[in-house]
């Protein structure tokens, strides 16, 4: 199938939302509650007043999408240390390494792959297993059929959403992540992403279920399905009903933002205040690639959000 292409204007596709003026850029609301489309900026030679304000944009509007801007990977790598002063090197995902570009994960699915996949179609935060996962990702799309769409959930939507009882419930356990248990539950990965392999990694942290925003303070509940193990300390039963109640906020699609791609898009999303899933149920065999780099830090981790009194 041909990819598919974007209306002659913006206007013609965002009609009537109001827009937030920058010093060097504007952004379009996607959605009242989640995502904005970038008009405009110079991201190959961004400036220090380019990156306060493309931070101050990240943390408003949860996602951000240039459309058909085709980056350099060097601009993408830039771009992530607007936010963090280390660049994630995947540890199992295949990278750019050989072409000088090991912070460049490859999300690749081609013809030939067969039963083996490498389809993230569950929500998540990315890396969540780790002690300090990503504060943000910028993917931009490459080869990508008509169908494979990214769709993002507002964690701090979600958050609000939740009656009083349940804030006080969520603000008051830990969660267990674990990345071995995410390829087993979701039956992710394919080829030579194996079980033991992942086992090797030793990829595992405890995280608040509910967390305070590094940047903003805001609350954004931490719990979406992908790395999920068990909310620690509670027997198995008991922690399932209270992740898939979680997990029942994310679907909200007045929490959602929907992302149809074309070659040379980018998405920039925070990993904190947000959530995503990649559709791939429908695409079959087709070749799909896109590229990644993300940005993490020793200094931020995830932290939990503690109520004024």
């Amino acid at each position: 199938m041909n990819s598919p292409q974007h209306p002659d204007t913006l206007e013609s596709a965002f009609y009537g939302l109001e827009k937030t003026e920058y010093r060097h850029f504007t952004v379009i609301p996607r959605t009242p509650v989640i995502g904005g489309v970038i008009e405009g900026g110079d991201f190959e030679n961004m400036t220090d007043d380019f990156a306060e304000d493309l931070r101050d944009a990240l943390w408003k509007f949860g996602v951000l999408f240039g459309l058909g801007r085709n980056l350099s990977f060097d601009a993408m790598k830039n771009v992530s240390l607007i936010f963090g002063d280390r660049l994630e090197e995947h540890s199992f995902a295949p990278t750019l390494k050989e072409q000088g570009h090991p912070e460049v994960t490859v999300i690749e699915r081609s013809k030939s792959d067969g039963e083996n996949k490498l389809d993230v179609d569950f929500w998540h935060h990315d890396v969540s297993a780790r002690a300090h996962p990503n504060i943000m990702s910028i993917l931009q799309a490459d080869v990508v059929p008509f169908g494979a769409d990214t769709m993002w959930s507002s964690a701090t939507a979600a958050y609000d959403l939740l009656p009083e009882g349940l804030k006080l419930l969520f603000e008051n356990i830990t969660v267990d992540h674990d990345t071995l248990y995410t390829v087993l539950r979701h039956n992710f990965g394919g080829g030579d992403i194996t079980p033991e392999k992942i086992a090797m990694l030793q990829e595992k942290a405890t995280h608040p279920a509910v967390i305070r925003h590094h940047a903003t303070g805001a609350p954004c509940l931490f719990v979406a399905n992908g790395y999920i193990k068990r909310v620690s300390g509670y027997d198995v039963d008991l922690s399932e009903l209270v992740i898939k109640l979680a997990n029942q906020l994310p679907i909200i699609p007045e929490l959602q933002v929907r992302h149809q791609w074309c070659p040379g898009d980018f998405a920039i999303w925070d990993n904190f205040a947000t959530c995503h899933y990649g559709v791939s149920g429908h695409i079959g065999a087709q070749h799909r690639r896109l590229y990644r780099t993300a940005a993490w830090s020793e200094s931020v981790k995830p932290e939990p959000f503690i109520r004024p009194r």
